[in-house]
């Protein structure tokens, strides 16, 4: 094997390194996402049942109908803050994801274009 072959394969290495890195980034974002939605749906479950609790006392005459929305309010931030953070995340990733895989094809495509110039001559 000459030098640009062995150039070649540690790039290709390289690549499938990233590939199962990308496997690896995959599976533990979906179990995580996984337990965040099962975290959410639960609180969510437990702030519906508080608020149809203080809707029943509303109907009664014995709460304020503020008391009854003032239940839903930490159930409306903790949802917004995922939803913003899920946002921000996956546009960084995306960002960093496109650039690294741009890279290491642009070195790939210039490593088989070297050889064949070298194979050429």
């Amino acid at each position: 094997m000459n030098k640009t072959d062995e150039m070649n394969d540690q790039v290709w290495n390289m690549i499938n390194k990233e590939k199962q890195k990308d496997k690896f980034l995959k599976t533990v974002s979906a179990v995580a996402w996984g337990v965040t939605l099962l975290v959410l749906i639960t609180f969510g479950v437990y702030t519906w049942m508080d608020f149809s609790r203080t809707l029943r006392l509303y109907n009664n005459g014995m709460m304020r109908f503020e008391n009854v929305i003032s239940t839903t309010i930490p159930f409306l931030i903790i949802l917004g803050s995922i939803s913003l953070l899920m946002a921000i995340l996956a546009t960084i990733g995306r960002f960093l994801r496109l650039r690294t895989t741009s890279l290491l094809e642009l070195q790939q495509r210039l490593a088989n274009l070297e050889k064949l110039i070298v194979n050429k001559d």
